[in-house]
């Protein structure tokens, strides 16, 4: 999309635009005619709102905030050290941007359809700026106005409840599904079409309902601000509905091209492909030699760079296996199956998120080889993370990456569909085979059980592991969903806001950050079984054997050292012992920025800061 812009001569016309804050004057009428008066510069203008979307060096990362995510450091959130003087994303310049094309684009020259087309594309944005505004901080003032004098009175206004914000979201987005003209799919999936509004009517929706029903007992609770225009089941029925428009009638489809094999297959490709897929890919950020380049093999398989993001064992736990049943981490016996036997027979979204003991690599000489996980600074579990990273050891040092990012797909829109469906009640056994069924096919799963559900058919009763790690939730298929969204979606950047909705950011807190199991301490262990030592774990002082010393894992206690080990029967399991993760009530939402109240003194703060 970036070089769309590039391509044109309205670029620094539209960066002065895009650069005002919200009470700046406007520029010119020359320079508003010239824009405002052809379609290719309401087209051009257009492009400046593709700057709020995640950049190539962030898209990949959204997720860096997950239960399932071990790391090596932690922000202020995250330990619940957040105050009212640390939130920094109280920026309104976008919505400026936005609104001042809405309240130009009245040139009588051009044909309303084609206004109302850019003008969909606008309020599309507009949507999405203030679902994030509404996520972070709840309720805020709605803007729907350029502000060009410093005293204008509503630069005062106090916030404007869920309802008012919510409703007009879903105005915009109904204006943009109704208007925007294109409804194929796009260049490299970087631009928006009509779709794009609908799907992201489904996320809006559906993270709403769940936000009015899981927070209905607490001093979140929406009730308390006089919210009666949206029940949560209004919104459950407009998620189904708007997931629903585009299944029934987009252009997209789950891609299945492609066998497993390797750690590679049809899920992984839709992360690792030059060019996004766009039979799923519903919207994605480019990357290539030209426009610019990502950092995802720097990020996740560096020593130095990134915060050594990996998998919990927990959440490696909830894949099922192959054949549908859960997977059992223990044998019959009561010891703890290896790493292999973890990663062989499973849905293969665990081998193409992971690296799974079949996991191949091209090595420096350019040939694909068997790759263990890297111990000695990549990984804190043995679970490493490959899902967006390339299996090329030339693109891990620097930000080399050509292969495009998702940021939104048509799997999502199944799973929107599925939840609001279950949790209205009203999820047939077609819905599940449509969605929770469509997504295990591709995955490689077979069958299933009464408990999990099979491909074509709905669970009857819970299963255990996913009803313990969702003890709130009885429901049989919404647990299975959940199990499915977790899974499918891992590392894509929605985890901590589906948290946040379902009122269980617990799970953040309580993940023990437990790896894979380890038979023996003090000796090689080959981890993948092909025939290579992979690491040396050690709780001595030193390694017996210094020719170890390359691959050695200290896990010892000294020195604050907090990679350890936790006995179990026959062994010991990866321990991570990072302490202070935290997350109060009040961390749900964003504080107002104290800088802010104190210039518009008619805003509230948000209970607990």
């Amino acid at each position: 999309m970036k070089k769309n812009i590039l391509l044109s001569g309205l670029v620094a016309l539209l960066a002065v635009f895009s650069g005002c804050e919200m009470n700046e004057e406007p520029k010119s009428e020359a320079s508003v005619d010239m824009v405002f008066s052809s379609e290719n510069g309401l087209k051009t203008y257009t492009y400046s709102f593709y700057n709020v979307l995640p950049s190539r060096g962030s898209a990949f990362r959204r997720d860096a905030t997950a239960d399932y995510g071990v790391k090596n450091s932690l922000g202020g959130m995250e330990v619940g050290a957040y105050t009212t003087n640390s939130a920094t994303s109280w920026s309104w310049s976008a919505l400026r941007n936005i609104n001042f094309f809405l309240e130009n684009n009245v040139n009588e020259s051009l044909s309303t359809t084609i206004r109302d087309n850019y003008n969909g594309i606008a309020r599309l944005f507009r949507a999405r700026f203030y679902f994030d505004k509404l996520v972070q901080y709840g309720e805020v003032p709605w803007i729907d106005k350029v502000f060009n004098e410093a005293e204008d009175p509503d630069l005062y206004n106090p916030r404007d409840t869920r309802d008012v914000i919510i409703g007009h979201i879903l105005e915009d987005l109904d204006y943009a599904y109704t208007n925007i003209l294109e409804e194929d799919v796009t260049h490299n999936s970087t631009i928006v079409n009509k779709w794009t509004a609908a799907a992201f009517k489904s996320r809006v929706c559906l993270f709403e309902a769940a936000w009015r029903k899981y927070h209905a007992a607490d001093q979140l609770d929406i009730a308390r601000t006089g919210c009666t225009e949206y029940s949560a089941k209004d919104l459950y029925k407009l998620a189904a509905e708007a997931a629903k428009e585009v299944m029934d009638n987009g252009p997209y489809k789950l891609y299945t091209s492609g066998a497993y094999s390797d750690g590679r297959g049809a899920y992984r490709e839709l992360f690792i492909a030059d060019k996004a897929v766009t039979t799923e890919v519903m919207m994605a950020i480019e990357t290539d030699k030209v426009l610019g380049l990502g950092e995802q093999n720097w990020w996740y398989n560096s020593s130095t760079y990134g915060p050594h993001l990996c998998m919990s064992r927990k959440f490696m736990l909830s894949y099922l296996n192959a054949d549908g049943t859960p997977y059992v981490e223990k044998k019959a016996d009561g010891s703890y199956k290896n790493f292999v036997e973890e990663t062989t027979g499973r849905d293969t979204r665990l081998n193409q998120t992971i690296r799974g003991a079949d996991y191949t690599r091209k090595n420096a000489s350019g040939v694909y080889e068997p790759t263990a996980a890297n111990f000695t600074g990549h990984t804190l579990t043995g679970y490493q993370f490959t899902k967006f990273a390339m299996d090329d050891v030339a693109y891990d040092d620097a930000a080399t990456n050509d292969n495009d990012i998702p940021i939104m797909r048509y799997a999502e829109v199944l799973l929107n569909y599925a939840e609001a469906k279950a949790e209205l009640g009203e999820l047939t056994d077609a819905d599940w085979a449509a969605t929770i069924g469509a997504l295990r096919s591709r995955a490689g799963i077979t069958g299933g059980t009464p408990q999990t559900g099979t491909l074509t058919t709905r669970p009857s009763s819970a299963e255990p592991y996913i009803a313990s790690y969702y003890p709130t939730i009885s429901d049989p298929s919404l647990l299975e969903i959940r199990r499915e969204r977790g899974i499918e979606l891992c590392l894509e950047g929605l985890r901590l806001n589906d948290l946040k909705r379902w009122n269980c950011c617990d799970l953040w807190v309580n993940d023990p950050w437990e790896g894979i199991f380890i038979p023996s301490l003090n000796q090689p262990l080959d981890v993948n079984g092909d025939g290579n030592y992979d690491a040396y774990f050690y709780d001595t002082d030193k390694i017996a054997d210094e020719k170890y010393a390359a691959i050695g894992v200290y896990v010892g206690t000294n020195k604050s050292n907090v990679l350890n080990v936790k006995p179990v029967q026959g062994g010991y399991l990866m321990e991570y012992n990072y302490a202070g993760r935290s997350w109060p009530a009040r961390q749900y939402l964003y504080p107002i920025p104290e800088v802010v109240i104190q210039f518009n003194t008619n805003l509230s703060q948000n209970p607990g800061w």
